[in-house]
């Protein structure tokens, strides 16, 4: 029966450090983005890496429900996070414009 009550007791602190992991999601699917876009030789390359970045911009979806719980981030990889999306965004807009999904 401990060992339950162990592992129960640290699965809090498991999903705040899940929480606050996801903030830096955004770092990743643009840099998949980035890599998607560079490697691809055609319009379909080109749009799936627009589709891949758009993917990055879920986390908002995490900063409207932190904003009605009354959570936020502890760690500033959120900020970091959406200013690495506009960056990377401006940059698909230069170069990838011509796999622009929609």
């Amino acid at each position: 029966m401990e060992h339950e009550t162990e592992s129960s007791a640290s699965l809090p602190a498991k999903s705040h450090e899940l929480y606050e992991s996801l903030w830096a999601s955004p770092s990743l699917f643009t840099f998949a983005s980035v890599v998607v876009g560079v490697l691809a030789d055609s319009d379909r390359g080109h749009e799936l890496a627009w589709w891949i970045y758009f993917a990055g911009w879920i986390p908002l979806l995490m900063a409207v429900f932190s904003l009605v719980s009354g959570r936020k981030p502890a760690k500033p990889a959120a900020q970091i996070g959406m200013w690495v999306l506009v960056l990377i965004g401006v940059a698909q807009g230069l170069f990838n414009s011509d796999g622009w999904p929609i």
